[in-house]
């Protein structure tokens, strides 16, 4: 298990990462291939880049329930 408070240390590290987190709706967004581009320190968000389109997203670090294949604790 990881706590919440290390996905800023793993974002840090822009490697490719996989991860699942729960939407707004409640639906689990599960991303397999995507590198962390930025971690906003003060706030809850990091951005990732999904490397099979490009495209860029915006995650709230509480809400992210899994990271590279461990479950995220708060």
């Amino acid at each position: 298990m990881i706590s919440c408070n290390k996905i800023c240390e793993i974002a840090r590290l822009r490697q490719e990462i996989s991860l699942k987190w729960v939407s707004e709706a409640g639906e689990v967004i599960p991303v397999d291939r995507a590198v962390p581009t930025s971690f906003h320190g003060n706030g809850t968000t990091f951005n990732i880049k999904l490397i099979p389109s490009g495209e860029i997203r915006k995650v709230n670090r509480y809400t992210v329930i899994e990271i590279n294949g461990e479950e995220v604790i708060l």
